[in-house]
């Protein structure tokens, strides 16, 4: 285990993954010496892959030497999942260093789990993202009843798709429509929920039962084979060929995209689950990883992990600054959107605008547009790419004079105006700004047009530009 005194330089130097023996059970323990949580940076690839070739070494050396393998972690959870500061840096320039990185995460994964010796992991806490599809490429998944503990796939929200296997193995698991259910969403969820899901197998009272069970488990199955290594294997349910889904099948599809607006990760997620689940689990992580690496340099995924890392800075100090912030941006959205039903857009054509501009759901499900003016018989063609902006420049200017009136950080405008519906894509209020096509002149400029369309609301402040 790391010791809290040692110094950086030598933490730096101890693996991030450690083993120990006992009685013919190797225990791999996740503890990243220099960081709070354990995720899947270099320091997690370099521990893993020894600790696997140490134990491959032992196994092929016969004699009992190892008769199965428990995985754990150290800390207050099992691990957080991929190193996001590493994504952040996403280059499509480099992308063939970025899959070659990733399939080395994931051969890794297939080799634990073709050990030919039982591997079972011991969640002592939560399990997110890289750190589920960890535990998924054990053999059998136990949960030390913890009412902190979360699991899941967060990916989705963060612009990206499970990518260390999660939508080869869990589709092979539970089917397609189940995976589905719990990739697109992006939730967490709790240990009894993820034991209904199918991704926990057992939650124990503690860990000492969670260890009982795992050893008992070991001893019961001392040559488990995943069932997609297994001849005859078929993915419950059917895959995307199958004729029991053609029917249903077009109408997820219409729904996830749908939902998800013009946003690329929910749609990369659908057709990696169902293009993966036409051939073997060995091409669908191929496939996987293809989808990963693109979506890793979308601009949305800058911005949603971008602003997963502002929600990080913000303190409970600015929570009445940030309520402001909220509230503005919720009521000049909605009052956007109502004043171009009064100049004669369609109701229908503004909130699809409100969606495409990324607003989930639309805005104008909030009022009885019959209440409004003009008639439907008075309905005007509205420019649709005019709408699409007000939807977001009318917020985001909001968002600004609240900033500057109240000297309020960036982070906290992002965090804020997100928490009110602004479209999460984009980073936030501040973020949208700074990064529109231009940057803050071409926002100053598309400002300054849709002023001289609609009214001075849209005037660029110094302060929002």
């Amino acid at each position: 285990m790391t010791a809290t005194t040692q110094t950086g330089q030598d933490a730096a130097r101890q693996s991030a993954v450690t083993r120990s023996d006992a009685d013919g059970i190797v225990t791999l323990t996740l503890d990243d010496p220099v960081a709070p949580v354990n995720v899947m940076n270099e320091a997690y690839i370099e521990g893993m892959r020894a600790a696997i070739d140490g134990i491959e070494v032992d196994r092929d050396a016969g004699k009992g030497a190892v008769r199965g393998v428990i995985v754990t972690s150290a800390k207050r959870s099992f691990c957080a999942g991929g190193d996001l500061t590493t994504l952040r840096a996403s280059d499509a320039g480099r992308a063939d260093d970025e899959l070659a990185r990733l399939d080395g995460i994931k051969r890794d994964l297939r080799r634990l789990e073709r050990l030919g010796l039982p591997v079972v992991a011991v969640l002592n806490g939560s399990a997110l993202g890289g750190g589920l599809e960890l535990a998924l490429a054990c053999h059998r998944r136990i949960a030390i009843a913890n009412e902190r503990l979360r699991v899941g796939f967060p990916e989705v929200g963060l612009g990206l798709l499970p990518g260390a296997g999660g939508t080869v193995r869990y589709t092979r698991m539970v089917g397609i429509e189940r995976a589905l259910r719990v990739i697109l969403p992006a939730e967490t969820m709790d240990a009894a929920a993820a034991l209904e899901a199918g991704l926990l197998d057992e939650v124990a009272g503690d860990a000492a039962a969670a260890t009982a069970s795992a050893l008992a488990w070991i001893d019961a199955n001392p040559e488990p084979v995943k069932p997609w290594d297994a001849k005859g294997f078929r993915i419950p349910g059917g895959n995307g060929s199958d004729p029991r889904l053609a029917g249903v099948l077009p109408g997820w599809i219409a729904t996830a995209h749908a939902e998800a607006g013009t946003l690329p990760a929910p749609r990369a997620a659908m057709a990696a689950v169902v293009e993966g689940s036409l051939v073997d689990a060995d091409t669908a992580s191929q496939i996987e990883s293809r989808y990963f690496v693109h979506l890793s340099h979308t601009a949305e995924a800058r911005n949603l992990i971008d602003a997963f890392f502002d929600r990080q800075r913000v303190s409970d100090d600015t929570a009445d600054a940030r309520a402001d912030v909220s509230a503005v941006v919720d009521e000049a959205v909605l009052s956007e959107a109502v004043a171009a039903v009064r100049e004669g857009a369609d109701p229908d054509v503004v909130d699809r605008a409100a969606v495409c501009a990324g607003w989930r759901g639309g805005v104008l499900k909030r009022i009885d547009t019959r209440a409004l003016e003009p008639s439907e018989s008075s309905w005007v063609d509205a420019p649709f790419a005019d709408l699409v902006d007000r939807m977001l420049f009318a917020p985001a200017l909001a968002a600004a004079r609240v900033q500057a009136a109240e000297s309020v950080g960036d982070a906290e405008v992002n965090v804020a105006s997100i928490d009110a519906g602004f479209p999460a894509a984009t980073g936030g209020a501040a973020r949208f700004r700074q990064r529109y096509a231009g940057g803050a002149e071409g926002f100053a400029a598309r400002a300054a047009a849709l002023a001289a369309s609609y009214g001075p609301r849209f005037a660029p402040l110094p302060s929002a530009t």
